[in-house]
């Protein structure tokens, strides 16, 4: 089987619009690997139920959404299982502002900390590292996106926290997930 390409951002974005659905591309990455990492079932279906939750309410994803998404969904497993580490995270590409990409980070983390709390419950037995970077997640979900500082200093801590992110979602995956995943150290 190919492996399925992770979407463009402006190409998730572009579908989005056309919907009645009123989210970013980022947040609904982030719900999507939130809840591959919280453990859902590895099965191709058992992620859209949350998923419609979190992001529609419940009311239905539109149907002009959904191959898309399913991109989205399978490409994120596929690069989640990757062990070598070809996971990413969807946002703007860099010749958008940082303000921009920060904004979008922080979307994809409150994306992921909610998919990841839809599926993972209290009776699953997380390590002190998983509960860790969860504790981080909720830190960078909050962080100050107001910005003037477009220096290649800000650059670099903004590419930091993306790679802690990646690494950190999938540390997660590789310890909660559904699948027979070989684990990876945790980065500090």
């Amino acid at each position: 089987m190919d492996k399925v390409k992770l979407p463009l951002f402006a190409d998730v974005n572009a579908q989005l619009q056309q919907s009645d659905l009123l989210v970013n591309p980022a947040d609904v990455h982030g719900v999507i690997c939130g809840l591959l990492c919280g453990g859902v079932k590895l099965d191709n279906k058992a992620w859209l139920v949350p998923f419609d939750e979190l992001i529609n309410e419940g009311l239905g994803i539109p149907d002009s959404l959904q191959p898309i998404l399913a991109d989205v969904y399978s490409s994120s497993e596929a690069a989640l299982k990757d062990m070598t580490l070809g996971f990413e995270l969807l946002l703007p590409d860099m010749d958008q502002a940082l303000e921009i990409r920060m904004e979008a980070l922080a979307e994809w983390v409150q994306g992921f900390l909610g998919g990841f709390g839809m599926v993972h419950s209290t009776e699953t037995k997380a390590s002190d590292d998983v509960k860790e970077l969860i504790a981080d997640f909720a830190s960078i979900a909050q962080m100050d996106v107001d910005t003037d500082d477009d220096s290649n200093e800000a650059e670099e801590a903004f590419y930091e926290i993306v790679e802690y992110v990646r690494m950190g979602a999938t540390y997660c995956f590789n310890e909660l997930s559904d699948g027979d995943i070989p684990a990876v150290p945790v980065l500090h």
